[in-house]
């Protein structure tokens, strides 16, 4: 298919998709099909040989899911991208092919629960070594790489203190260890950023934030080079992790108004932070759209918007839990990027699975709130967050 344009916008409603072959419907049809019957068994053989394009089996191509990752590698400006039924499948997928026993993963220290639950307890086990930098900066980083460090792995903007990691940096001590630089770039997504296009060699997404953005898909992606992919796609084959046919026309959908939704984010977001850091009883706004924030500069290169996540300090974790507990639009709940505001302390949600002095060690206070900044008009989320902070004054 050959597409009116090249801008984001319009990738988002076309790519992946052509009517002309499938009976010229406008919509992305789903195929939720299992299996597939070829015409005879030559062609059969030939479609399993990849002699000839075809689908057999939906946990190895499905058409649905295809045309869901043609759409997100077009945003990235990438080759390839592979979906996965999370975005800690998609964490293990892109890690899984490229380490073995002896191996070194260097981390950052600021990520996502999750994520470190899974650097911490899972490659271990695998005979993996995961050293962890001191700090964001490069030059912590550098010091934690050695001849086995196959992985240099980072989130920018970070969960949940919204830190900007300097991946030109990372890049290129990546490429002085002739290891890969894999980075979760959930938060930023391919309108504010382009972590390819700054040295990245695999990115990751948990396509259930921003990508959907309507908090109904669990959902995955690694984007990169049809040459990693590749190796990423064949381990998720046998491993077993792809995603729903019916998860991925959701996520298709989803995407396509992608843009739309990101550019209200990224307002809202700016807005509700600007009211956050003149509030009495706030006492540190974490967001790198502000001029306060220490990363501001770093972000103003590598960033052209600033999302809706947001993070906050007040007085103690009763205060913060005041707060949480009196918004009447902001739900009570752990995931971000959807058009709905959230609200949460990420000791209770994204980071409960961490031990309470490492949270300390990470920057994570018992007065620390996460927002995930939703698409409501942000008079009405400024007027709700007032009237919530009012009970630690």
């Amino acid at each position: 298919m050959t597409l009116a344009g090249d801008h984001i916008g319009t990738l988002a409603v076309h790519a992946g998709h052509a009517p002309e072959d499938h009976l010229g419907a406008a919509v992305p049809p789903l195929y939720q099909s299992v299996t597939f019957v070829a015409p005879d068994s030559d062609t059969l053989e030939a479609i399993n040989d990849g002699r000839q394009r075809g689908y057999v089996y939906s946990r190895i191509r499905n058409p649905t899911v295809l045309a869901a990752e043609q759409r997100l590698a077009a945003l990235e400006g990438a080759q390839s991208a592979v979906l996965f039924a999370s975005g800690m499948a998609a964490v293990a997928g892109a890690l899984d092919p490229f380490l073995k026993a002896g191996d070194e993963l260097v981390a950052l220290p600021d990520i996502y629960g999750g994520t470190l639950r899974y650097f911490s307890e899972i490659l271990p086990q695998r005979g993996i070594d995961v050293r962890w930098a001191r700090s964001l900066d490069a030059t912590d980083v550098a010091a934690c790489v050695s001849p086995r460090t196959k992985i240099i792995y980072a989130e920018t903007p970070t969960n949940p203190l919204v830190r900007i990691v300097d991946l030109p940096a990372l890049a290129q001590l990546a490429v002085q260890a002739s290891a890969m630089l894999v980075v979760d770039g959930t938060l930023g997504g391919p309108l504010n950023q382009k972590p390819l296009d700054l040295g990245t060699h695999l990115l990751i997404h948990s396509g259930s934030k921003y990508l959907n953005g309507h908090g109904d898909v669990l959902a995955g992606a690694v984007v990169g080079s049809r040459d990693l992919t590749r190796r990423v796609r064949s381990a998720q084959q046998a491993s077993g992790a792809v995603m729903d046919p019916h998860a991925a026309w959701l996520l298709m959908r989803g995407m396509a108004t992608y843009e739309l939704r990101m550019q209200r984010h990224n307002a809202t977001g700016l807005a509700v932070a600007r009211f956050l850091e003149q509030h009495g009883a706030v006492r540190k706004v974490h967001f790198p759209g502000l001029a306060s924030h220490p990363d501001h500069q770093l972000a103003l290169q590598q960033m052209s918007g600033f999302g809706g996540l947001i993070s906050f300090e007040v007085a103690d974790a009763q205060a913060a839990r005041r707060v949480v507990d009196r918004t009447r639009l902001f739900g009570i709940g752990p995931s971000i990027g959807g058009i709905e505001s959230l609200i949460s302390q990420p000791g209770n949600t994204s980071h409960h699975s961490v031990p309470p002095q490492r949270r300390l060690e990470m920057g994570i206070t018992p007065g620390l709130v996460r927002i995930s900044v939703g698409i409501e008009d942000a008079r009405d989320l400024v007027a709700d967050l007032a009237q919530a902070l009012e009970a630690t004054e």
